[in-house]
């Protein structure tokens, strides 16, 4: 079980494992976990005194302000519980309609637009990615392998995980890490500096900046921006209605995300790379999404897919993380970003899942525990 989180802190932060020892430092100051809350929580339908104990045991450390949305997927059911701590106390709320910054699960989503255009619009996943592109790339090759979109999806493309010269550019200005990062400061990149470390397609080393240019690829291919690709292809046909990478659509709904201390704090905004982590959500919204993945959905059944082995009992598909249950598989990915931390889980022989979002910052030392919270609802499912 150690090994397990371990792996899950790998992928869920944005940046946080490349982050130097300064920016590291701006970041975690005062990063006190804070002393237990009186637990004010009570038992709702769907929310059993186990479900709601463990919701207890892993959110209690956190700082003032917090709030946390859950929801369980059971076939076509869906139940919620929220919680927010008021000083010492836990206690029980409403928020299922409550937007927060879901981070890297966006990755799921840019992947979700990736197998549609394969199922839509013919395009090769496996073809190497400058034949998808107008300018030229700097390097996709090593080794005689190609980069490729299916790569970029399942993290085998051997990229870094961020832009060279990306965190060191915005040490003096560490809440804009990626506003300051431009369409051109990426484009700039992909033409003069974008190289593989590593042989496309034999290893899995997690890649926001393969993330961001599945994105940037999909969008010059259809010449539409990745919120209009998200609107049209995946929120409307879902019945998504309060999921968005522009924060003003939705700003009355959003949850103020808080640092480590409980204070407000500034959330990333995306000038590039948006596939990476840009979207907003609620878990009204992601639940939807599960149940259509129980479904016969042909574009949500191709991104399922294993595309590459990490080992016999983890895979990769398009976007998700395949982990073997016994006889089933559980689908999942996480996310961290300044004031925001989630998960999300499915299983789809089961016919459940679980979604949890937060206003948890990234770099609070007990983050993780929204990783272990999700995991150990879906376990009692």
């Amino acid at each position: 079980m150690k090994t397990f989180f371990i792996i899950l802190g790998s992928l869920v932060a944005l940046f946080i494992i490349t982050i130097t020892g300064v920016f590291f430092y701006i970041k975690s100051s005062n990063s006190k976990v804070s002393d237990p809350a009186i637990s004010n929580l009570i038992t709702i339908d769907g929310f059993d005194t186990t479900k709601v104990d463990s919701i207890y045991k892993y959110s209690k450390h956190f700082p003032n302000h917090s709030q946390i949305a859950i929801g369980i997927i059971k076939g076509d059911s869906i139940s919620y519980y929220g919680i927010l701590r008021d000083t010492d106390t836990l206690h029980t709320i409403s928020n299922k309609d409550s937007v927060f910054q879901i981070g890297s699960i966006t990755k799921v989503f840019n992947s979700t637009l990736l197998a549609d255009f394969i199922i839509n619009e013919n395009i090769d996943p496996k073809k190497p990615i400058q034949e998808h592109l107008d300018i030229p790339l700097n390097s996709i090759e090593k080794e005689g392998s190609f980069i490729t979109l299916e790569n970029l999806s399942n993290h085998t493309s051997g990229l870094p995980r961020l832009p060279d010269g990306m965190l060191a550019s915005s040490m003096l200005d560490p809440d804009k890490v990626y506003e300051n990062f431009t369409e051109d400061n990426f484009e700039d990149y992909l033409k003069n500096k974008m190289q593989p470390i590593t042989k496309p397609g034999s290893k899995m080393a997690y890649s926001n900046l393969g993330a961001g240019l599945i994105s940037y690829t999909l969008s010059k291919i259809s010449n539409n921006e990745f919120e209009e690709l998200l609107q049209n292809r995946i929120f409307q046909k879902y019945n998504m209605k309060n999921s968005s990478t522009l924060r003003e659509n939705i700003s009355n709904l959003v949850v103020k995300g808080r640092d480590n201390q409980g204070n407000i704090t500034p959330s990333w905004k995306f000038s590039s790379m948006r596939g990476a982590g840009a979207i907003y959500s609620n878990v009204e919204d992601l639940s939807k999404f599960i149940i259509a993945n129980f479904s016969n959905d042909t574009v949500l059944g191709l991104q399922r897919k294993p595309t590459f082995e990490i080992n016999p009992e983890r895979s990769v598909g398009l976007g998700w993380m395949i982990d073997k249950k016994n006889d089933a598989k559980w689908y999942w990915h996480n996310g961290a970003t300044q004031g925001y931390r989630s998960c999300m889980i499915l299983d789809t022989k089961n016919k459940k899942g679980v979604v949890v979002l937060s206003n948890i910052n990234a770099f609070y030392p007990e983050h993780q525990k929204i990783d272990k919270l999700c995991f150990k609802l879906m376990s009692v499912l």
